[in-house]
This record gives C-alpha cells, structure tokens and sequence, in this order.
C-alpha cells in the first residue's frame, strides 16, 4: 500500500485494481463513510479508504446491494459528518413540465425524512419512558436518523445520476435508429435500381 497522506480516485483506482469510473461512482454513492480531505476536483482520500473501497467492493462482489453495503458501512466505519454528496455537476431543470416530477420526488424524499426524523425520536422516548432520558441516548438517536436521512439523499443523487446517464444512452440509441432506417431506405431504392436494370 502507498504510503502517502492522500490518495486521488485514480490512486486508488489502481491500488485496487478498478476502473476509475467506479471508484468515482463508490466515492459519491458512499461519501459519508469514506474519509477525505477538499472538495470536488481537489476532493482526496485518507489511507484508511483504501480498506472501506476495498470492502465496498468485496460487498458488491458477493451480490449486496448498495443499501446493505450502505447498512455495513454504518457498522463498521465511522459517519464523515462533513461529507456531502457532489452534486454541482447536476443540470438543473427550470421549465414547467419537468419542476412537477421534481417537486413530487422532493416531496417524498421531505416524507421519508420526516418518517425517519420521527423514528429515531419515537426509538428514544420509549427507550427513556422508565425514569427520564438519557443524553447519550438522545444523541445517539438523533445520529442514527442522520445517517438514514444521508443514505436516502445519497439513493436520491445516485438515481439521478443513473438517470442522466439512460437519457445519453437514450439519445445515442434514438440516433442510431434514424442512421439504420436512412440506411434501410437507401438499401430499398439500391435494390429497387438493381431489380429495375435487370428487367429492362
């Protein structure tokens, strides 16, 4: 293993053996568990990262989906409290007909944090109905419904981006179609002269 204080995604893309295009995914779709220093292109990662890719990775391997990779993580590595999702690279959409789908997954996404907010309170006050609460209790509550609260924005931003990605796919399939029916009608009228020729 390198022995540098901070290692870039490729850095760590080789050190794993992984393409780069993972990693990149891996270090915004679990942020809040990776620990790193800047932001952005200058965002690095600490040498323990390396072990928590390593783990992402094995998870994934053995047919885990990113919510259990994500429950795992919460066990065994500490929450970046200062990790956030990188989402200035997301266009965003103003016109009318696309603001109401938006509006509607934020309303849903404000649903699940409130219902997740409310159980992590809920949890707390009945673990301290016998004779007054504890701090500790409370803080670890409220930390708990943190970290679900992060997950689902992280879910939230990974689906966006997954979607982004099947629009490109879309458009480059819609592209292909057009140059295969030109080449279709172009094949039709060579065949039509050649039938044509032959007959006359």
């Amino acid at each position: 293993m390198t022995g540098k204080k901070v290692l870039s995604v490729a850095e760590i893309a080789r050190e794993l053996e992984l393409p780069e295009s993972t990693v990149h995914y891996w270090k915004n779709r679990f942020a809040q568990h990776l620990p790193s220093v800047g932001r952005g292109r200058q965002k690095r990662f600490k040498p323990e990262a390396i072990e928590i890719f390593a783990t992402i990775s094995r998870l994934l391997k053995e047919g885990h989906t990113a919510r259990d990779v994500m429950d795992q993580l919460a066990q065994s590595y500490p929450f970046q409290a200062d990790a956030m999702p990188e989402t200035s690279h997301m266009p965003v959409v103003m016109n009318g007909n696309a603001m109401e789908p938006a509006m509607k997954m934020a309303a849903a996404i404000g649903l699940e944090i409130a219902k997740s907010v409310g159980e992590g309170i809920r949890s707390v006050m009945a673990h301290g109905s016998d004779g007054g609460l504890d701090i500790s209790e409370v803080k670890q509550g409220l930390e708990d419904a943190a970290l679900r609260i992060s997950s689902q924005a992280l879910e939230t931003e990974a689906l966006k981006a997954e979607n982004e990605i099947l629009k490109e796919k879309l458009k480059v399939m819609e592209a292909e179609m057009v140059r295969i029916r030109k080449d279709r009608r172009e094949m039709e009228k060579y065949l039509l002269d050649k039938i044509k020729y032959v007959t006359t």
